[in-house]
């Protein structure tokens, strides 16, 4: 009996875990001990807890499980600072002039979820996570954005021809309405932001925190990243009957904005200010990457 009791707990948790993390999205790795998860908004890192010339018999002590944890909420915190909100600035430069709310991050991360050694899991590892959504987007999400303005952006100069000839957007299903908006951008060289933009080749913003309430922005990203476009895998995100269009090319030196047909991106706006999508309902499709990253903090902590 008190095996099959242990049997259907971990039967349950692990079905209870999937279920509640259906939609990570694209997983950007580092090191293979930290990971940002852009669909779900999680970040796990991972540490060892160092034992007394590598003992690997004895249990670590509660100091040594300590120290695992704060070294992982400091890579933890790095990672969060390196972080780019948009195209221009990182984490790290928004709060550089604004030390109450870095305090306030430092003491949200040093909070931030932890799981020590237990007979389930590795007993020589600790994991630290927390979320880019709710408390932490709040922080970290400049107040000087013009969130829901209604007013697009426009870029300096257009990109190219108003709309070329076989890049009609596609739709999937057969709702009566969109219910969100696949960008597929696979093939191009892209770094995942927190308020990414889409724009027409007219230059004119098709979508971005200027279409979206600052609460949903923070209660669940004003665009989600994945690395397939199965409208099947995404609907969670973009509803059964999402819009499919295709990125022609990235903007900004940081290549965090979007590009893409004149005709489409109308289209978008319409679908992204109708009453059918979903909040947040936007899903920008990357190529997987080839090998981890090795640093997440390499040259983050300046602006573009």
């Amino acid at each position: 009996m008190p095996f099959r009791k242990i049997f259907f707990f971990i039967l349950f948790s692990l079905v209870f875990s999937s279920s509640a993390h259906a939609f990570d999205g694209y997983v950007q790795q580092f090191d293979g001990e930290r990971s940002i998860a852009w669909g779900s908004g999680d970040i796990i890192v991972t540490g060892e807890v160092e034992t007394p010339d590598g003992d690997e018999v004895e249990p670590p002590t509660p100091l040594a499980v300590r120290k695992a944890a704060s070294r992982a909420r400091k890579l933890m915190l790095d990672m969060i600072m390196a972080i780019r909100i948009d195209g221009r600035q990182t984490v790290s430069a928004h709060l550089s002039d604004n030390e109450d709310l870095a305090a306030q991050l430092r003491g949200l991360v040093h909070n931030s979820l932890f799981e020590g050694p237990d007979m389930f899991r590795d007993i020589r590892s600790v994991k630290v996570s927390e979320s880019l959504r709710g408390k932490l987007a709040e922080l970290i999400l400049p107040k000087t954005v013009q969130f829901q303005s209604s007013i697009p952006p426009r870029l300096s100069t257009a990109t190219g021809p108003a709309f070329q000839i076989g890049e009609t957007p596609e739709a999937v299903g057969n709702a009566g309405g969109f219910t969100g908006v696949i960008v597929d951008a696979r093939g191009l060289k892209i770094t995942p932001c927190l308020l990414p933009v889409i724009y027409g080749e007219d230059g004119l913003g098709a979508y971005g925190a200027f279409l979206v309430a600052r609460a949903d922005a923070v209660d669940v990203g004003v665009a989600a990243y994945a690395t397939t476009a199965n409208p099947a895998a995404l609907v969670e995100r973009v509803g059964g009957h999402p819009l499919v269009v295709r990125a022609v090319r990235t903007y900004g030196s940081w290549q965090t904005d979007l590009i893409i047909p004149t005709q489409a991106a109308t289209l978008v706006r319409t679908v992204m200010q109708s009453g059918h999508a979903r909040k947040g309902g936007v899903v920008i499709v990357v190529s997987p990457p080839p090998a981890p990253e090795k640093s997440v903090v390499e040259g983050g902590d300046s602006d573009a």
